[in-house]
């Protein structure tokens, strides 16, 4: 079993390409940015640096945290930025930043006691008024749409299998890729938990972190519904 994209890093781009749209995400991103004079930003659990790579050629200093060295290489074959190798759990920024943000289900990885800290260590590497901007998959998402569900990914060259588990507080994705390498396949296998938390506890938490929640909606601006799958959170910190 590998870590946790330790070989999905060289592959995640191309996974993922018609299911997010940074594109949109980055607008959204970028107009609270301006809004609040914001020159550098703290993309957390950045990953391949997508997001990092279009902050940046909006003219944003960005620094990009992430837990995977293969990762963090993705994305420094991107852009130029600052990456640093870290925990999002421990977070220590080299100075405070003007804004921080986390994408594409960051935050999902952290157990529900861990969400607090987490959110404590955001407060205490951010300027005073700065904003603070996270997505989550909703309960909805991870209990009805991705469920005990099994899904699939495949071309010549690559194929993805992900099957889900799906339990009280979390879902347990079993990650099987198989590589084409000359005329045979080698196959890689990977174990992600996502935990689902909830619209009162991620509120609670902000608030017990020093956050006032600005504002709530689906995928980066749209209106939230029930059966929202991406809920997207604006906090600004306590002066």
């Amino acid at each position: 079993m590998q870590q946790n994209y330790s070989v999905l890093a060289k592959y995640y781009d191309k996974f993922t390409n018609k299911d997010c749209d940074y594109v949109k995400w980055s607008q959204y991103l970028c107009d609270i940015a301006r809004a609040h004079n914001v020159r550098q930003i703290a993309d957390i659990a950045c990953g391949t640096g997508k997001m990092t790579q279009l902050l940046v050629k909006q003219g944003f200093d960005v620094v990009g945290v992430d837990a995977s060295a293969e990762m963090l290489n993705e994305a420094r074959a991107k852009t130029k930025a600052l990456f640093v190798r870290q925990d999002m759990r421990k977070l220590s920024l080299p100075r405070p930043c003007d804004m921080a943000v986390c994408v594409n289900d960051g935050v999902n990885y952290l157990r529900p006691e861990e969400l607090a800290p987490f959110f404590q260590r955001v407060s205490a590497n951010l300027k005073k008024g700065a904003p603070f901007v996270f997505d989550v998959s909703s309960p909805y998402k991870l209990t009805s749409v991705v469920g005990d569900k099994v899904f699939y990914w495949d071309d010549e060259n690559e194929t993805l299998l992900w099957s889900n588990r799906p339990q009280k507080e979390s879902v347990t994705m079993e990650l099987t890729l198989f590589v084409r390498d000359g005329e045979t396949y080698r196959r890689f296998d990977e174990r992600h938990v996502q935990y689902i938390h909830t619209d009162s506890a991620i509120c609670a938490a902000l608030r017990n972190s020093g956050f006032e929640l600005r504002s709530k909606s689906e995928n980066y601006g749209n209106f939230l519904a029930n059966d929202s799958l991406r809920l997207t959170f604006y906090a600004i910190r306590g002066i």
